[in-house]
């Protein structure tokens, strides 16, 4: 019985090759999509939930309360780890500092130095790789060499990722045990001793680093920091509660622990609260961590919708084109039923001919599906799908394939099993009076959530371009950015710059902590000195240089810039500030009124020198920030920024002015590593995450389109063929062309007319719900509503046009005598 079903059902899709392959392809679509997105939604919420005690483990984080409300910072200070240890027997804590960019030099057997730039080196404590074991990635182990025990004895020890161990040791790959204390060199000064080699982390972890240096090490070269409770610098402490503890209970003990260590003013401005490890990666109240990103719990909701949907549209083409074409199976199931055949029987032949279509489609997506995300991993470097990671995504894959079968094939089953034989058998259609039927109702769905899509993808692009486009308030086009120097010698820095300006190429060079918006954050309180401390507020610190106004076209609009009298010697403290805009705003003054008066600051206090027009200090997610900038000590300069001399908006002689600069740094810093970047690139990774949802919408919405109009044409095709007779009297009669095709379109139209109406307000609220998360967002306007609609109705009128014409051009003559 089941071979005689698969050879009917076989030998009936190949008997209709159109309208197969019209399933097929909107079922492979809809189901590579969805496929794609649950691996990615999985991966995503997935980081950090591999290690032993995951359901106890939990980063303490720090709110900060100022005059200008509260601040949500993922660091604490760093003694609260020790105090915690001293204080609550019984409760894990782990502390780290970091991850951050450090010099690591490595010397060959033919005794050559390598030096290399690394940017994730974490200080970490003997409890992390205890807190932190991986266990469930790496069942038999993260070590390769050493043991948690041991690894941490020495204060400069140093434990390495397999990747990194293969860096600066060649040829040891499998021998990692011969590693153990040999001497690596940090910041070309201080030696640091192999004492362990881990496996390399899984990508699906914030805790990134592939250098652990002994957290000892950070706190005796950084005795204030190490010791400050009233700063928060980039120190994270973890703790792993005792079984059955409670979270909100142990938060109060935190409560009485400030009060043994902290100063009242300390007291009354922070608040510590516990975040479990699993839910870091997508709560967006903290931010990122140093290289990390944060995909939100919102945005995942929305993509596993959209999967929702998509697999929808591809089934309601598969439920229409079936249940329209079930009239040419009338005869079939009457005779079937004639002879003996049950309902069951009908119902298992059509739901199995579903389930073959569905199988094949599934097939075909797995085939896609490798590629695809071969290319979103090239696309995007910051994550890595992997389709055989788990065998979980084979499970939900033949899953989705039997909940497709099921979902398209149950009701044109349904329908086709129920014909009456004496209908079937006398070619006779009981008549129906709705006015509504549920085919026009799946095309209304269809296109209401293609409408949604198309608004999407329209209102995400503008704002994408309100990102590339809006004034910054600072200069970032032809400007280059190195990373500053680690032996950063006044004298060297001034001969650096007066060596780089000697190329025609290079119009100005400065040296700061940071351009306008940068990753090197710093942080401090600010208040008149005529307020109280209760005033506090928070702000950003900029380390500037002389030139760093002119370079990035800063606008003063009150007071002056800094000259060679606030470039104070090395060592002394600073005499001056310039502050933007909000700043002055937030102190209650005007511009003008700001300037000589005296602002104290954790660093000190100085008189405000001028006021800069406000310019964007941090992406455009969020809000200007209050920013002091000052003129320090070389200390703090991270970067270093060059503007380099244009023609046509193209940058002049870009490989030679390269290649000037990398030789006249080797010159002057030979034991530091050159790297440079374009500020412009840089600023664009602030929006990576958007870009990421603009490609998706961009994606699917086209895909949408095509599914919904593959179901379209499969419609069209066969209303024009059960209405040949008809138009063939038409046309005798006189019917012109183009009446033809308005009687064939005009009930397909009305339909997409109906779906944009109901979806246009759903769209319009999701996306507004979206643009709430920027502090500068693009206008909703009306017309981006109207260009979607008359998209979506131009390619709807285009698609049924075409099989609306060729059949209004067909013969009468033919249309009359056809059986």
């Amino acid at each position: 019985m089941l071979r005689n079903y698969l050879k009917i059902a076989f030998r009936r899709l190949w008997t209709d090759k159109t309208n197969a392959a019209i399933n097929v392809l909107g079922l492979t679509l809809g189901i590579t999509c969805c496929l794609v997105i649950y691996i990615f939604v999985r991966y995503e919420s997935g980081f950090d939930g591999f290690h032993s005690n995951v359901s106890r483990i939990y980063r303490i984080v720090h709110h900060n309360k100022t005059a200008d409300g509260v601040q949500h910072w993922p660091t604490t200070a760093y003694p609260l780890a020790e105090a915690i240890r001293q204080n609550m027997p019984g409760v894990g804590v782990t502390q780290t500092a970091g991850p951050d960019s450090r010099l690591i030099s490595s010397i060959d057997s033919r005794g050559v130095v390598h030096r290399f730039d690394e940017k994730r080196v974490m200080f970490a404590d003997a409890n992390y790789l205890r807190t932190f074991d991986f266990v469930n990635v790496f069942p038999d182990g993260i070590w390769l060499a050493g043991n948690a025990r041991t690894a941490f004895q020495q204060p400069n020890s140093v434990v390495l990722t397999q990747k990194m161990a293969e860096r600066y040791f060649v040829g040891y790959a499998g021998r990692f045990e011969e590693l153990l204390g040999k001497t690596l060199t940090l910041n070309n000064g201080d030696p640091l001793l192999v004492s362990g080699i881990i496996r390399n982390p899984p990508s699906t972890t914030n805790l990134l680093f592939d250098i652990l240096v002994n957290y000892q090490f950070f706190k005796a070269n950084n005795p204030y920091q190490a010791t400050n409770w009233s700063g928060n610098y980039r120190g994270t402490t973890y703790v792993t509660l005792p079984v059955g503890a409670d979270p909100k209970a142990f938060e109060g003990q935190l409560q009485a622990l400030q009060k043994k260590y902290m100063k009242a003013d300390d007291i009354r401005r922070i608040s510590y609260f516990l975040q479990p490890i699993t839910s870091i990666h997508t709560e967006t109240l903290y931010g990122s961590s140093q290289g990390s990103y944060i995909v939100s719990r919102d945005m995942l909701w929305g993509l596993v919708s959209l999967a929702v949907f998509l697999i929808l549209i591809a089934s309601f083409n598969f439920i229409n084109l079936t249940t329209a074409q079930a009239i040419r199976r009338r005869k079939e199931v009457g005779v079937r039923k004639v002879v003996g055949g049950t309902q069951v029987q009908l119902f298992s032949q059509f739901i199995g001919e579903t389930l073959i279509i569905a199988i094949v489609a599934g097939l075909l997506s797995l085939l896609i599906l490798n590629a695809l995300l071969n290319w979103i991993n090239q696309s995007l470097t910051i994550i890595d799908l992997n389709l055989s990671a788990d065998p979980t995504i084979w499970a939900f894959s033949a899953g989705l394939i039997l909940v497709v079968a099921l979902l398209a094939g149950f009701y044109p089953a349904i329908v086709l099993s129920n014909a009456q034989p004496i209908n079937a058998l006398k070619n006779t259609t009981p008549q129906r009076h709705a006015r509504f039927s549920l085919r026009q109702g799946l095309i209304v769905l269809q296109f209401c959530i293609t409408y949604a899509l198309l608004v999407s993808t329209f209102v995400v692009s503008r704002q994408m371009n309100l990102f590339s486009s809006k004034d910054l308030g600072f200069t970032k086009d032809a400007v280059i950015t190195i990373n500053g120097p680690r032996n950063q010698v006044a004298g060297k820095l001034g001969t650096f710059r007066e060596k780089l300006l000697q190329s025609p190429a290079i119009k100005e060079v400065s040296f700061g902590s940071g351009a306008p918006i940068t990753n090197n954050h710093y942080g401090t309180d600010f208040r008149l000195k005529s307020e109280t401390v209760q005033m506090n507020r928070q702000a950003e610190e900029k380390f500037v240089d002389l030139a760093y106004q002119s370079l990035f076209d800063l606008k003063l609009i009150a007071g002056r810039w800094f000259t060679q009298s606030n470039n104070m010697p090395e060592g002394s403290r600073f005499n001056a500030f310039v502050v933007n805009e909000t700043m002055v705003k937030m102190l209650g003054l005007t511009p003008e009124q700001a300037i000589g008066k005296t602002m104290i600051i954790n660093e000190g206090e100085a008189p405000i020198l001028g006021v800069v027009k406000d310019f964007h200090n941090v992406s455009l997610q969020q809000a200007i920030t209050p920013c002091v900038l000052m003129v320090w000590n070389t200390g703090f300069y991270d970067e270093i920024h060059l503007r380099v001399q244009t023609q046509n908006s193209r940058l002049l002689n870009l490989p030679q002015t390269l290649g000037f600069i990398e030789k006249t740094w080797k010159q002057l810093f030979p034991d530091d590593v050159y790297q440079y970047t374009f500020l412009n690139e840089s600023l664009a990774k602030n929006y990576i995450i958007e870009q990421l949802v603009f490609d998706a919408f961009r994606i699917f919405a086209a895909i949408s389109i095509f599914i919904s109009c593959l179901g379209l044409f499969g419609l069209i095709t066969f209303a024009a063929n059960q209405r040949t007779k008809e138009i063939g009297v038409r046309k005798v009669l006189g019917a012109s062309v183009a009446s033809l095709v308005g009687l064939l379109s005009k009930d397909f139209l009305k339909l997409v007319l109906i779906a944009i109406v109901i979806a246009s307000p759903l769209a319009w609220y999701a996306m507004s719900l979206w643009l709430q998360g920027f502090a500068y967002k693009a206008d909703m306007e009306w017309w981006v509503f109207a260009l979607a609609g008359l998209l979506a109705a131009g390619i709807a009128l285009l698609t049924v046009s075409f099989q609306s014409i060729k059949a209004a051009l067909m013969n009468p003559v033919n249309s009359l005598r056809s059986e």
